[in-house]
């Protein structure tokens, strides 16, 4: 319409407001003039994790009477491979102005939670400029859920919401406190500290030279090498006792191992009986530390692990335990 009609050019219409003036209609296969009446049709919110989608969204409700997809990704004369790329030119990137129209449109139709789950992932893939004024403009619907407390003072909500909000922050990788979004600190809880360990685990990357381990192991070091991995790889369960005498390469057939089934995406945990011992292989920590075995035993003990909690399902997960 915008690039073949006049009265659509004359408009100069924003996306948002196309429905405003004409009406599409499914018999004749074209859009006509809104004759009575006065509708407004709603952009579909689209997370900012969709990549060029968000950026042809950001595009489409800041940019008037577009005639093609060329001409959005067109500024100045120069014409943009990416919709991200001319979304930046055009400055659409370097104010939060999007990022409360994307939260304001949300909140029309989204429950609590799932509007923290939108503000989490603003914070964490926007980068917004003034993360405590997003906050504080839609920290009521945020809440809402957690208003059903009674007696529960505004001040108790708040925190409860962020350190929610928190929790799932540390599941991705991230804390609150590097949003600035508060005056005060928000302290961890065990379940998020939990979960950011989960989160590292999950994403260990292997460096180069761990990946060539393998190749230089000694023949009884590939030996071992292989029959481990034989019964990881197939499914299959096993417990494996390495023998020998110090400075025989035991260490350097575990780091072997651990690049292999961490570069394959699995998740293998390293473990030892003490901080320096532990400090020898990559991404490793004290068995105590990682189990949860009480330091004190005596009688009948337990490691302090619910079977319903993030490291309960990390363990369950991992394909290798050294």
């Amino acid at each position: 319409m915008n690039s073949e009609k006049e009265d659509a050019m004359n408009l100069n219409l924003l996306y948002r407001e196309f429905p405003e003036y004409f009406v599409w209609s499914a018999t004749y296969k074209m859009w006509s003039h809104r004759q009575q009446g006065y509708a407004i049709g709603r952009v579909v919110t689209c997370h900012p994790t969709k990549g060029e989608r968000f950026y042809l969204r950001l595009l489409l409700v800041n940019v008037r009477g577009p005639k093609s997809y060329k001409d959005l990704r067109t500024k100045n004369g120069e014409t943009c491979d990416t919709f991200r790329e001319v979304a930046e030119k055009r400055g659409l990137l370097l104010c939060d102005n999007n990022l409360i129209e994307c939260m304001s449109e949300a909140v029309s139709y989204q429950m609590p939670h799932s509007l923290r789950q939108l503000f989490i992932v603003l914070l964490v893939y926007c980068n917004p400029a003034n993360p405590r004024e997003l906050w504080e403009k839609f920290e009521c619907p945020i809440s809402e859920d957690f208003k059903k407390y009674p007696n529960m003072h505004t001040r108790e909500i708040r925190y409860k919401v962020l350190n929610h909000i928190n929790d799932i922050l540390h599941s991705m990788g991230h804390d609150i406190n590097e949003f600035d979004q508060t005056q005060g600190k928000i302290q961890s809880s065990a379940i998020a500290k939990e979960a950011k360990d989960v989160h590292f685990e999950r994403n260990i990357i292997v460096n180069e030279q761990d990946l060539l381990l393998p190749y230089k192991l000694n023949t009884e070091q590939k030996r071992a090498y292989n029959i481990i991995l034989d019964t990881i790889f197939s499914n299959k369960p096993g417990a494996f006792f390495i023998d020998g005498l110090g400075e025989t390469g035991k260490s350097f057939l575990y780091r072997a191992l651990l690049a292999t089934v961490r570069h394959r995406r699995f998740i293998a945990l390293a473990t030892a009986s003490s901080g320096v011992a532990a400090s020898l292989l990559p991404g490793s920590r004290t068995s105590h530390s990682r189990f949860k075995i009480p330091i004190d035993v005596a009688g009948n003990f337990s490691c302090n692990i619910n079977k319903q909690s993030s490291l309960a399902s990390l363990i369950r997960d991992a394909k290798l335990i050294v």
